[in-house]
C-alpha cells in the first residue's frame, strides 16, 4: 500500500513556493488589467511589478515557524483583494473604493445582482488559494531566512521597491482612476485610502474665504425670470412624482419582437404631457437615493459617498420644505424597508412628513416580493389606497423597484417574449421586467382616474438611472446591435423626463439638454412658486435657453453634456486625452471646443461639495435675508 503521507517527502525550498506565488499574482493582476483599463495596459502593468515583488520579498525575511501561515494569509488576500475588484467593476464599471464600505448595510440586497455579472475566469483570482493552504499545510518546508549580509542587501532593495511604490502617491495630480490607470492596482487602493484619510481631494478654507464664498453663492441669480413659460400650470394640484427604476430614455415608443415594450408610458406621452427626452441621470454612489437627493435639492451628489448615508444632518431647503410651506403634505413611498439607504433618517431632514416603506404594506413574503422589495402591481395600486385618504394638496415621491437589476421575473408575470439570442441574458431580463413595471404603472394611472385623483394632480416621470450600463456582462455588444451605432455614455445615462398635466391638451416634445437638479426649479415653476432662496445648480428646463448636464461617477468628473455636444473626460485625468463628440450626428469634434464646459462641471461640482462638507445652505439662505433686508 503507498504511503500518502506527504511529510515523508523531501522538503520543498520555500523560496520556490513564494516564486510560484509571484507569478502567479502577476498573471492575475494581468487579468484584471484586461477587463478594467481601456489602454496603457503594459504601462500599467510594468507599474505594478514593483508593489508585487515588494509583498513578495517580505516574505523571504519571515521567521521559519511563521513563514507557512503569512504566506497563505498575504497570497490569499492579494488574490481576494484583486477578485473583488474585478467583480466590482464589472458591476459598476469603475474600482471599489474604501468609503464603499459605508454601504456594508446596503450589500445583502445587491448580492444577487452581482452574482449575475460573475463570469468562470473571474475565479482565476482565487482558485489557487485553497489548494496552496492544502499544500502547505501537509508538505514539509525548508525555508532558511536571509542572513545578516544577504538581509543587508534584501533591506536596501526592498527600500528601492518601497520608495517606487510610494512616490507616486505623493506626487500623482490626477485622481484615483489617473493612479490605478498610470500607476497598477495597489497604488490605487493606497493612494484612495490617502486621499481619504488626509481629504487630499476635499477643498479646505480659511474661514474668511469661506465666508466669500458664501457670499458669492448667495447672488445666484438662476430662475428669477419673470413671464415664465407654464408658471403656475398646476397651481394648487397635487404632485405626483414617480421615480421609475432603471427606466432608460431608448426604451420610449420602441417595439420589441412586434410589440411595445412601454405601452402605458407611450400612452402617457401621447396626450397631456410634456416629454423630455434629452434627459440625463446624474446619481452619485447612492444610485437611486442619490437621484432623490439631487431632484429634491438641487445640488450634486458627491462622487464617493453616499449623500442619505454622510450628509443625513445637514440643513436643506428641499423642495418638499418649500412645498410645505405653500400648504401641501408631504408623503414618500417605497417598496422596501425603511431603512434601505437611510432613507428613515434622512426623509425628515428633507421635509418629509409621511413615509410609506414595504412594513406599512400588505403582503404575502413568499408571493408579493421580487427583487428588493413589494411587486411594482401590488405597490402602486396600495399607494393609490394611501393617497386617496391623504390631506389635499399633496406632494409624493412614489419609487418604483420591480426593475431593479438582474430584473429577474416570476414566469408567470412575463408578457414579452424574447428573441433566442436574448435568453439568459440582463438584457432580456431588463425590457422583460420595465414591460411589467410599465403594466403596473398604466393600472396605476386608471387607478388614480377611478379614485378621482387623476385630474386633481400632475403627474411627473422620470428613470431614477440607467438599467443597462456597458460595463456589465454583455449589455454594450448587444445595445450598440439592438440600436444600431455605438452604446455610449450619454445613450445609457439618458432617461427620460414625462411631465403629464391631465386636461392641459398639451401635446409637445422638449428638447432642451436636462438632468436631475433641473426637476425643482422645473417643478416650483409648474407650482406658480417663486422661493429662490439657498443654492440651485438646476434650471427650469421650460424656461432655459441652453441645457447642460454635468456628469460624473460613472464617467471621469469633467464629463458632460450640452445641447450640442458631449465631452466625456480621460480616465487619465488629462483633458488632452479626453473625447467628444457632436450630441446628433455622434461625429468627433475638436475637444477644445469643451473646455469651457469641463471647466464648468467642475467649478459647479466643486462648490456643490463645498456646500456638503460645511453644511452651508442655511449660511446661505442668512446671507441672502440681510441682502434683502
Amino acid at each position: 500500500m503507498l504511503n500518502r503521507n506527504t511529510s515523508n517527502l523531501k522538503p520543498i525550498k520555500m523560496n520556490k513556493i513564494i516564486l510560484f506565488m509571484f507569478i502567479f499574482s502577476l498573471l492575475k493582476v494581468l487579468l484584471l488589467y484586461i477587463f478594467t483599463i481601456e489602454k496603457n495596459i503594459i504601462i500599467a502593468f510594468i507599474t505594478t511589478i514593483p508593489t508585487i515583488s515588494f509583498i513578495y520579498i517580505l516574505l523571504f525575511m519571515c521567521k521559519p515557524k511563521n513563514i507557512k501561515l503569512i504566506a497563505f494569509i498575504v497570497h490569499a488576500v492579494v488574490g481576494i483583494i484583486l477578485f473583488a475588484d474585478l467583480v466590482y467593476y464589472q458591476y459598476y464599471g469603475f474600482l471599489p473604493s474604501i468609503t464603499m464600505l459605508l454601504f456594508v448595510g446596503n450589500v445583502p440586497t445587491v448580492w444577487k445582482s452581482i452574482f449575475f455579472v460573475l463570469r468562470p475566469i473571474y475565479f482565476f483570482m482565487i482558485i489557487d488559494i485553497i489548494p496552496l493552504g492544502i499544500y502547505l499545510k501537509n508538505r514539509n518546508i525548508e525555508h532558511n531566512r536571509l542572513k545578516i549580509s544577504r538581509k543587508n542587501i534584501t533591506i536596501s532593495v526592498v527600500s528601492i521597491l518601497l520608495i517606487m511604490f510610494l512616490s507616486p502617491i505623493l506626487f500623482i495630480k490626477g485622481n484615483t482612476t489617473y493612479a490605478y490607470n498610470n500607476y497598477g492596482i495597489f497604488t490605487y487602493h493606497i493612494y484612495d485610502a490617502y486621499t481619504q484619510l488626509t481629504n487630499k481631494e476635499k477643498e479646505t478654507l480659511a474661514d474668511e474665504d469661506l465666508k466669500n464664498k458664501v457670499e458669492n453663492m448667495s447672488n445666484d441669480e438662476n430662475n428669477k425670470k419673470t413671464n415664465k413659460k407654464y408658471h403656475g400650470i398646476a397651481k394648487g394640484k397635487n404632485i405626483i412624482l414617480v421615480q421609475f427604476e432603471s427606466l432608460q430614455n431608448f426604451l420610449m415608443n420602441r417595439e420589441y419582437n412586434g410589440k411595445e415594450i412601454t405601452p402605458n408610458l407611450n400612452k402617457l406621452i401621447s396626450k397631456d404631457s410634456i416629454y423630455f427626452n434629452n434627459f440625463y441621470q446624474q446619481v452619485g454612489p447612492g444610485n437611486t437615493s442619490d437621484a432623490e437627493f439631487v431632484m429634491s435639492t438641487s445640488l450634486y451628489p458627491t462622487n464617493d459617498l453616499s449623500v442619505f448615508n454622510h450628509y443625513k444632518e445637514n440643513y436643506y431647503y428641499s423642495l418638499q420644505k418649500i412645498l410645505k410651506k405653500e400648504g401641501y403634505s408631504t408623503y414618500s413611498f417605497h417598496g422596501n424597508d425603511k431603512e434601505f439607504w437611510n432613507r428613515n433618517e434622512m426623509y425628515p431632514n428633507l421635509g418629509i412628513d409621511n413615509f410609506i416603506s414595504l412594513e406599512d404594506f400588505e403582503y404575502d413574503e413568499k408571493e408579493d416580493l421580487i427583487n428588493l422589495g413589494l411587486n411594482d402591481m401590488d405597490f402602486f395600486d396600495q399607494t393609490v389606497d394611501y393617497l386617496k385618504e391623504a390631506k389635499k394638496p399633496f406632494y409624493s415621491t412614489v419609487i418604483s423597484i420591480t426593475s431593479h437589476h438582474p430584473y429577474d421575473m416570476p414566469e408567470e408575470l412575463i408578457e414579452l417574449e424574447l428573441k433566442k439570442e436574448h435568453e439568459n441574458t440582463i438584457f432580456g431580463n431588463y425590457i422583460q421586467s420595465i414591460n411589467y413595471a410599465d403594466k403596473a404603472f398604466g393600472n396605476f394611472i386608471e387607478k388614480l382616474k377611478k379614485e378621482g385623483l387623476y385630474e386633481d394632480s400632475i403627474i411627473i416621470l422620470y428613470g431614477d438611472h440607467a438599467g443597462l450600463y456597458p460595463t456589465r456582462a454583455e449589455n454594450g455588444k448587444i445595445m450598440s446591435e439592438f440600436l444600431g451605432y455605438e452604446y455610449r455614455f450619454d445613450e445609457y445615462m439618458n432617461i427620460p423626463l414625462i411631465v403629464n398635466l391631465p386636461g392641459s391638451d398639451i401635446k409637445e416634445t422638449n428638447e432642451i439638454v436636462g438632468g436631475e437638479v433641473d426637476l425643482m426649479p422645473t417643478i416650483l415653476n409648474l407650482a406658480g412658486i417663486e422661493d429662490n432662496k439657498g443654492k440651485r445648480f438646476g434650471r427650469d428646463l421650460f424656461n432655459s435657453k441652453k441645457g447642460f448636464v454635468l456628469n460624473q461617477y460613472y464617467v471621469p468628473l469633467g464629463s458632460f453634456i450640452d445641447d450640442d455636444k458631449v465631452f466625456k473626460m480621460s480616465k487619465d485625468g488629462i483633458f488632452e486625452n479626453s473625447m467628444a463628440w457632436d450630441r446628433k450626428t455622434k461625429e468627433p469634434i475638436d475637444i477644445e471646443e469643451c473646455r469651457e464646459g469641463y471647466e464648468k462641471a467642475i467649478s459647479e461640482f466643486k462648490e456643490s461639495q463645498l456646500i456638503l462638507e460645511n453644511d452651508l445652505i442655511d449660511n446661505i439662505i442668512e446671507e441672502q435675508e440681510k441682502k434683502d433686508n
